[in-house]
C-alpha cells in the first residue's frame, strides 16, 4: 500500500517552535535513541570461504606490529620480527587459515561474534608458533566499530499519527505534536539547502538594503523500517576495504561511487529493528558518516515548507501551544490542516478537525 503521509512526533518544549519556524529536522546519534541497538551493528567473523581468512591473518599481523611499536617493550623487536616472518611465510599462513576454517565450519550458526573468533584464535596460537596480540585485536575491532558503525545519524517518522503509545513515548505523554509530511516522491524526502551570503560592508552600512540569498532543493532516500526477530550484521571480510582505507578522503566524503555500496548496506542494516518495535510503523532518513563525528548543530537539515501538510495535536496539548503553532505557519503563508486527538468510544485515538479561534 502506498503511503502518502509520514508523521514525526515531537515532545513539548521550546524547541518545537524553533524547529517549525526554521523548518528543521534533527538527525540523532545512536546514543540519543531509546533503543540501545539502534544505529549500531554486529560484526560477523564467519567467512564465506577459507580464502577470506587471509585478510583476518593480515589484520592480526598488522595490528600486532602496530601495538608492539606503541608499547615499546624490551622484547618488542623480537615479536615484530616474528610477525614479519609470518607475513612472508605463505605456507604457514595457509595452514593457519585451513585450521581456523575447520573450526568455523564446525559451527552451524551463520553468525560468528567476536568472542567466538577470539577463542578460536587462542587455539590457533597454541597449535602454531605464533603470538597474535589478541587484546589489541579486541581494542582495534572496537575502535573500527565506533568509527564506521556508530557515527551515523537518523531522523525518524511513522506511518501513524494515532498510536497511543507513540504519543506517550515521543510526544511528552500526549502534550506534544505530530507533524505530517507529504511523501509524494516514492521513497524520497525533500530537503532545503539554506543559502549563504558573502560579507558586504557597503550594504551593511546602509540603514536598509536588500540581500540575495540563494537556496536549493534536493531529495534524499528515506527507508521503511523492517522488523525481524534477529538484527542483521556486517561481514568483517566484506568490509575489509573500508577498514584498510579509513583515512581515504573519498571514503570519508563518499565522493567515489565504489564506496557507495558500503554506505547503502549500512543504511539497510540501520533500517531494521526487532519485532517488539513493529507497532511504530517507522520510516527513517539515515545519514551514513565515515568522517569525523558531527556536533549536534552540524546534524540539522531543513525541509521546504511545502512538505508539511498537517499538524496533529495531542490529547493534552495546551491551547496556547496550538495557537502559537498556528501563527507560525500562518506567518509563512502556508495553509495546512490541523487536527486534535480525541478518545473514541472504544478508547482508541481518533482525529478531529481543529480550527484557530483567536484574533
Amino acid at each position: 500500500m502506498k503511503i502518502n503521509t509520514i508523521y514525526k512526533y515531537r515532545p513539548l518544549s521550546e524547541f518545537i517552535f524553533k524547529e517549525l519556524k526554521y523548518c528543521e529536522l534533527y538527525f540523532a546519534s545512536y546514543l540519543e535513541l531509546n533503543d540501545p541497538l539502534d544505529l549500531s551493528t554486529r560484526i560477523n567473523f564467519k567467512p564465506k570461504n577459507e580464502k577470506q581468512l587471509e585478510y583476518l591473518i593480515y589484520f592480526l599481523i598488522k595490528n600486532s606490529i602496530i601495538y608492539t611499536l606503541k608499547a615499546k617493550s624490551k622484547d618488542g623487536s623480537h615479536h615484530i620480527q616474528k610477525m614479519i616472518e609470518l607475513s612472508h611465510d605463505n605456507k604457514l599462513k595457509s595452514n593457519i587459515c585451513n585450521r581456523l576454517h575447520s573450526y568455523l565450519v564446525e559451527q552451524d550458526n551463520n553468525f560468528v561474534p567476536y568472542d567466538t573468533i577470539k577463542n578460536h584464535l587462542k587455539k590457533i596460537c597454541n597449535e602454531f608458533p605464533i603470538e597474535f596480540n589478541l587484546m589489541n585485536f579486541k581494542d582495534e575491532v572496537k575502535r573500527i566499530t565506533k568509527v564506521f558503525f556508530e557515527s551515523s545519524y537518523t531522523t525518524c517518522f511513522s506511518e501513524s499519527c494515532t498510536d497511543f503509545l507513540m504519543w506517550s513515548h515521543y510526544a511528552s505523554k500526549h502534550t506534544g505534536i505530530c507533524i505530517g509530511f507529504s511523501l509524494n516522491h516514492e521513497q524520497n524526502f525533500p530537503y532545503f539547502l539554506v543559502g549563504h551570503r558573502e560579507p558586504d560592508p557597503e550594504k551593511y552600512a546602509e540603514k536598509y538594503s536588500e540581500w540575495e540569498l540563494k537556496g536549493g532543493l534536493y531529495w534524499d532516500e528515506i527507508n521503511k523500517v523492517k522488523y525481524r526477530k534477529n538484527l542483521p550484521s556486517i561481514n568483517f571480510y566484506d568490509f575489509a576495504p573500508v577498514f584498510e582505507n579509513e583515512n581515504d578522503c573519498d571514503l570519508m566524503g563518499l565522493s567515489k561511487s565504489y564506496w557507495h555500496g558500503y554506505a547503502n548496506e549500512l543504511k539497510e542494516i540501520y533500517s531494521v529493528k526487532t519485532l517488539p518495535w513493529k507497532y511504530e510503523k517507522e520510516w527513517r532518513a539515515i545519514e551514513i558518516n565515515f568522517g569525523e563525528l558531527k556536533q549536534p548543530e552540524e546534524r540539522i537539515r531543513h525541509y521546504p515548507i511545502e512538505a508539511v501538510t498537517e499538524i496533529c495535536f495531542g490529547l493534552r496539548t495546551p491551547s496556547k501551544v496550538k495557537d502559537r503553532i498556528y501563527k507560525i505557519f500562518n506567518s509563512k503563508g502556508r495553509g495546512i490542516e490541523y487536527f486534535t486527538c480525541a478518545l473514541s468510544n472504544t478508547r482508541d485515538l481518533e482525529l478531529r478537525e481543529w480550527k484557530y479561534c483567536g484574533e
